[in-house]
């Protein structure tokens, strides 16, 4: 199978066509796509009907899949969480900026998402290349920062 990629930017991101993620995918397949994963840090599929079962077994083929833990999975897919925005809410999902469940002990590898209806513009799911924010400071700053650890919480009452 031949993969087209093609980069959405030069900091991030890369398009992959040429592969259904309705089918089961050769281990060969799996690889190139953990691979453009590792290599853009974020990778966009279009195109895909997928059903909850075919779903889930594609995430099966990256690792083991976890429970969201502040929100009821699907029924009988406890892993895949449904994120729902209506057309009045005004906030992200989630309220603030944040990513994804790295407050956990063993956060998850990554976080994959299907989205079934966008909108026409704008969104507000965004990523940021933190390998080129580090690279990008002083070598002043760097220094400053080496050993520092970060401590990630999930109670959003207490962010201010």
């Amino acid at each position: 199978m031949s993969l087209i990629v093609t980069p959405m930017s030069a900091g991030m991101g890369a398009y992959v066509e040429g592969v259904d993620l309705s089918q089961p995918l050769s281990n060969e397949v799996t690889s190139q796509l953990r691979n453009l994963w590792l290599e853009h840090l974020v990778i966009v599929i279009r195109g895909q009907e997928l059903s909850s079962e075919q779903y889930l077994q594609f995430a099966q083929r990256w690792g083991h899949p976890v429970a969201y833990p502040f929100l009821k999975g699907l029924d009988g897919f406890d892993v895949i969480t449904p994120v729902l925005k209506k057309e009045n809410e005004k906030v992200n999902f989630g309220g603030i900026w944040h990513t994804d469940t790295a407050y956990q002990d063993r956060p998850p590898m990554a976080t994959m998402l299907l989205a079934k209806q966008l909108p026409t513009i704008g969104g507000d799911t965004l990523f940021s290349n933190q390998y080129l924010a580090y690279e990008g400071l002083s070598e002043g700053l760097k220094s400053a920062l080496r050993g520092v650890r970060a401590v990630f919480r999930s109670d959003k009452k207490r962010v201010s």
